[in-house]
């Protein structure tokens, strides 16, 4: 073989025939040994295994032909199989449980400088088409599913690497100067989150600035949870790597006003806007902050609007002039433009475009579709609507149906029950038709997450059920944390080990015990990896198109609904909110059909009430619907902490339907079952007295007799405070969700 390989490629090329014959040999599909001291290779006696997929590959004897070009080490041979890949996999030697990785794709590579484990390595050189010495390979879909379950990885709705070799234009973004500002417009399925970072690795490991002077600013938690892991994985071994600013808007101002010691109240807006007044402030101890930044990376400029584009050109307008700055974003993907009434095209990425001192660049290649279809509708439906800022209902149309035309199946009335929405996503236009949607798989008995903003922050409840109720100076031994980690039913999902870093890593003394109070204190601010952004535990994932910014599965249903009526329309944003809802989709798109039962917005935050004959309902389970972890224990109505947490922790595995009942001091106490059943909250004074205007009864009136139909949907681990000089305490609180019903 040796002869085929140039001269100048020989090292490279005798490495990657050295790769692939160990994995020969390592599968039996071709013996060694030694000839009067010389290494020898020998044929071995035919073997045929059978896949997942139903195909059946032949090792040994080597009697048959496979074509090179295929990239299958094994040819696909006629006739019975003597043995499965299961067999083959269940009689290795190694003990392998990958769970916590991400989940195989079909086509994809290892990446990061983790070994790839022997029996995963074996798996997929006989599964489909593997290159031992790139590490890549191609899978069936069957036998990429089958693989997944056998090594207990962990399912994944968005891809953790980028599957093929770096594009030029990725190349190119990735390694600019760490000076240059620049604006990158990135479609969807460019890489644009694998390009932000390398961006990020490419300014420390090349540039050498340090982590602590980069802030990256991104939308959503869930999106800086996977950047940090991943450029954590990278640069595991630089120091200070944990000092990288990798922060959502909110997260960055109130991180900002608290730094500044300013206070400020009324939620994520308010925080923003006071943290851009200070911005502007002149305060010296804030501009000499800012100016310590030498880059900073803002994500998904195209819906930075209002008070979010404000925070960012106020930051933009602080920076030294050397900082390097990088603005992603998509023309073709802005939505946000209805919260922005007076000028629903300026955008922060609309404004960056205009400024002399950024230069223009794009990323080119799309890296996420699977199927010729979605790949033209990806291009030619952005050209289209990059190419018609203003839009009409005709051009709408035109988009509507062109993502039609991509799709592998329309017109899907029963979604419900329908075989394709297993895993995956079920995106709607509005939040009423999500909850339609909801409603709909509920009376189908389908388990389904559901995602929804303006809800409270879902930490990881196992926090609160191990650590809950403890004074805030216990401290506590690796084989105390042991202890109370294997007497906790239902289990937590994660291992003891997992649970044991993570709460060194909160406690943060570099001790090796923890404390709950200096666990409470890590939780204040809780990391990403901590916090989930929707409901349920299993099942597909049901959204709005809004809240599902960042996202992509291989398989989506997107729920189409009545066109637009009316002159108010901006249809050219109406066209870009379907498209960003098609582009979710690497594999399978479809395309479904609701009717949004009607339901009426009120209060603020915004939230959904019905009339019904003889009742009313209320959507349930936003921020503040109950009252504060204090002031229910203070309440009385509950058993003992510890019993109270136990009941709260096993309804959010269970999570049954309860009930709100009233009490003797005028609360209305939710129990599980029946009236003397165990109490696990109280609903808040602002909640029974909106319950009470849509019921069109005075304020203070005599309560409901019961307020039935709520539904845990899981718990968090809450942060109690505790007095002026003492640390905070933890608990754990019930997450709601669904709809009360209101007697009328």
């Amino acid at each position: 073989m040796l002869q085929f390989v140039d001269e100048a490629d020989s090292s490279e090329g005798v490495a990657r025939i050295s790769a692939v014959i160990d994995l020969l040999c390592e599968l039996k599909d071709i013996g060694y040994g030694t000839v009067r001291g010389e290494p020898v290779l020998v044929a071995l006696p035919e073997r045929r295994v059978a896949l997942p997929d139903g195909r059946v590959i032949g090792l040994g004897d080597h009697g048959h032909y496979s074509a090179a070009a295929s990239g299958f080490l094994f040819p696909e041979v006629e006739g019975r199989a003597f043995e499965s890949l299961i067999e083959i996999l269940g009689t290795t030697q190694e003990t392998v449980s990958l769970c916590g990785h991400r989940s195989l794709a079909a086509n994809g590579r290892w990446t990061g400088d983790d070994p790839m484990p022997a029996a995963l390595r074996k798996a997929l050189a006989l599964g489909g088409a593997f290159d031992p010495f790139e590490r890549t390979w191609s899978l069936t879909e069957e036998t990429a599913s089958f693989l997944n379950e056998w090594f207990n990885l962990t399912p994944s709705e968005s891809s953790w690497s980028q599957t093929e070799s770096p594009d030029e234009s990725q190349l190119r973004v990735a390694h600019a100067p760490a000076g240059a500002r620049m604006l990158v417009e990135a479609g969807p399925g460019s890489g644009k989150t694998h390009v932000a970072c390398e961006r990020v690795i490419s300014l420390v490991q090349d540039e050498g600035i340090a982590p602590s002077r980069i802030l990256l600013l991104s939308f959503t938690r869930i999106a800086v949870a996977e950047l940090r892991d991943r450029i954590g994985r990278r640069l595991n071994e630089i120091p200070n790597v944990a000092a990288l600013q990798i922060r959502t808007f909110d997260s960055f101002a109130a991180r900002l006003l608290s730094s500044a010691s300013v206070g400020s109240s009324g939620g994520h807006d308010a925080s923003i806007r006071a943290a851009t007044r200070l911005l502007r402030s002149n305060d010296p101890l804030v501009a000499d902050a800012i100016g310590q930044l030498e880059h900073v990376v803002i994500d998904e400029a195209q819906d930075l609007v209002g008070d979010r584009k404000e925070i960012c050109e106020a930051l933009l307008a602080l920076l030294d002039p050397a900082c390097g700055v990088t603005v992603f974003g998509d023309f073709a993907q802005a939505i946000y433009g209805y919260q922005h009434k007076g000028n629903p095209g300026a955008t922060l990425l609309s404004e960056v475009a205009k400024r002399p001192d950024f230069t223009r660049d794009q990323l080119e290649r799309d890296h996420r579709t699977r199927t010729a279809a979605l790949k033209e509708m990806f291009g030619t439906v952005r050209q289209a609507l990059r190419g018609d800022p203003t839009g009409s209902r005709d051009s709408y149309f035109r988009v509507r149906e062109e993502i039609r035309a991509a799709a592998v199946e329309n017109d899907i009335a029963d979604f419900a029950i329908h075989p394709s929405t297993t895993a995956g996503l079920i995106v709607t236009r509005s939040r009423r038709g999500l909850f339609t949607a909801a409603e709909d798989m509920r009376a189908a008995g389908r388990r389904f997450r559901l995602r929804l903003p303006d809800r409270p922050p879902r930490i990881e409840a196992w926090i609160g059920a191990l650590l809950g109720g403890l004074p805030a100076s216990t401290r506590m031994s690796r084989a105390d944390f042991l202890s109370i980690h294997e007497q906790l039913r239902p289990a937590p999902w994660r291992s003891f080990e997992e649970c044991w870093e993570i709460l060194l890593d909160l406690d943060a003394s570099g001790r090796d015990v923890i404390s709950v109070g200096n666990v409470a204190e890590g939780l204040a601010d809780p990391p990403p990896e901590l916090i989930s952004d929707h409901e349920g535990s299993s099942g597909p994932l049901l959204s709005t198109i809004h809240a599902i910014k960042g996202r992509e599965a291989e398989r989506v249903l997107m729920l189409l609904m009545r066109a637009p009526y009316g002159d108010q329309v901006d249809w050219a944003e109406e066209a870009r909110t379907l498209y960003v809802g098609a582009t979710r989709a690497s594999t399978e798109l479809r395309t479904g059909w609701i009717t949004p039962k009607k339901f009426h917005p009120t209060g603020d935050p915004e939230r959904f009430w019905a009339a019904r004959r003889d009742h009313r309902l209320i959507e349930i389970g936003l921020e503040g619907d109950l009252v504060d972890w204090a002031e229910f224990v203070r309440s009385g109505h509950g058993a003992s902490e510890a019993d109270t947490i136990s009941n709260i922790w096993r309804a959010s595995h269970d999570e049954p339907r309860v009930t709100a009942y009233p009490a003797s001091d005028g609360r209305l106490i939710l129990r599980i079952g029946d009236s003397d059943g165990p109490a696990i909250g109280c609903l808040s004074g602002g909640f029974v007295e909106l319950m009470q205007s849509l019921s069109k009864v005075e304020p203070g009136s005599a309560l409901a007799e019961v307020v039935s139909g709520i539904s845990v949907v899981g718990a968090t681990t809450t942060v109690v405070p505790g007095r002026p000089s003492d640390a905070p305490s933890l608990a754990l609180m019930p997450l709601l969700g669904g709809f009360a019903s209101i007697p009328r």
